[in-house]
C-alpha cells in the first residue's frame, strides 16, 4: 500500500492506472491506495513536489485495552457550573 498526501493547499485531481478512476484529494490530505493504482501523472506530481508518497504498512486496528479506573462522565448536573446556565448579556 501506498499513502499520498496532497502537499498542497489546493484541491488536486489525478487519473488512477488501470482504467476510468480518478482520485481527488483535498488540500493536505491523505489517501491510501495499492501500488497498482499509481499512475505516470501522480509519479509526476510526486517529483514535482505536489504530493507525497510513502509505503505504508497495512494498518490493523489494535484493539483498547479496559481501564482499571471508572471514567467519569459529565451529566446534565455536573460540569463546570453545576449544570445551571448563564444568563446572556
Amino acid at each position: 500500500m501506498i499513502e499520498i498526501k496532497n502537499l498542497l493547499f489546493q484541491p488536486l485531481t489525478f487519473h488512477l492506472a488501470g482504467g476510468g478512476r480518478g482520485l481527488h484529494l483535498n488540500p493536505r490530505e491523505r489517501r491510501t491506495l495499492g501500488e497498482d493504482d499509481i499512475s505516470p501523472e501522480i509519479d509526476a506530481a510526486a517529483k514535482r513536489g505536489f504530493v507525497s508518497l510513502t509505503s505504508s504498512p497495512p494498518t490493523v486496528p489494535e484493539p483498547e485495552t479496559p481501564r482499571e479506573e471508572p471514567v467519569e462522565t459529565e451529566t446534565e448536573h455536573t460540569g463546570a457550573n453545576g449544570g445551571k446556565r448563564r444568563k446572556r448579556r
